[in-house]
């Protein structure tokens, strides 16, 4: 049965701020679809939760970094749902390693991953829109990294860097289909995984002292998708609460 209800695609929807993300795109009235690989209870866990209010939601398996699975990811999406209005790309690897240790497996994992599996999921959700003639939002989730340059993070921060600039592409060539393509660069974010510094011992290159939560850059997904935005493309909205905006200690260059 055909529906006027909004529908949210999240991927990397089962943890940390893409959990948020689609839990909040649920308050706001949205039938939600997730992507997860490995985190199964915490996908179960958001449908249960968006269906509780009263929403539509569905879990789907899918690997970003192959291009035959976001086909079938988006095949798979069009049994549950009959449009799509908003793509959050959220999925991601985040890991460090110093220039001269970094080999290609790792190279190739956050390549595939956060840049190509960001092309190829926004390809497939604007050819969706396209076809049903919706405007649509489509957001990234970057990093601050992709303009700041903490040590180890060569080939994330790159990787990254090239996440932002995708979306300015995008947003110029599906302009004309009245979609819009903008990214969210979050600094430290409080998502509880184990691989991140204790807060405090971060504090000194903070301005405002403080992390981001999951649920301020969800809130932030849900403004750039909203009639509020209707003017903002091919932006870049950077929450690190100004962290970007300092230097690191020398020690940590290791000169």
């Amino acid at each position: 049965m055909t529906t006027n209800k909004k529908v949210a695609l999240v991927t990397g929807g089962g943890t940390g701020i893409g959990k948020a993300i689609a839990l909040e795109f649920a308050k706001e009235g949205y039938d939600v679809a997730l992507t997860y690989v490995s985190s199964d209870a915490g996908a179960k866990e958001a449908v249960s939760q968006i269906e509780e209010m009263g929403q539509k939601a569905v879990a789907l398996k899918c690997n970003i970094s192959k291009c035959d699975e976001i086909e079938n990811l988006f095949a798979e999406f069009s049994k549950h749902f009959d449009r799509l209005d908003v793509l959050v790309n959220n999925a991601g690897v985040t890991k460090k390693s110093a220039f001269l240790e970094t080999d290609e497996a790792l190279f190739d994992l956050m390549c595939d991953v956060d840049l190509k599996g960001s092309f190829f999921c926004t390809q497939g959700a604007a050819k969706l829109m396209i076809e049903k003639g919706i405007a649509g939002s489509i957001v990234m989730i970057s990093s601050n990294h992709s303009k700041t340059h903490f040590g180890e993070v060569s080939v994330y921060g790159t990787v990254k860097a090239a996440v932002n600039k995708l979306a300015e592409h995008c947003a110029i060539e599906l302009a004309k289909y009245k979609i819009r393509v903008n990214t969210i660069a979050p600094g430290w974010t409080d998502t509880g995984s184990a691989r991140l510094d204790d807060k405090e011992d971060t504090y000194y290159k903070i301005p405002l002292c403080k992390w981001a939560t999951c649920e301020e850059v969800a809130k932030a997904a849900i403004y750039l998708s909203s009639p509020a935005a209707a003017s903002v493309t091919g932006a870049t909205l950077v929450m690190d609460n100004g962290a970007s905006l300092v230097c690191d200690k020398r020690e940590r260059y290791g000169f």
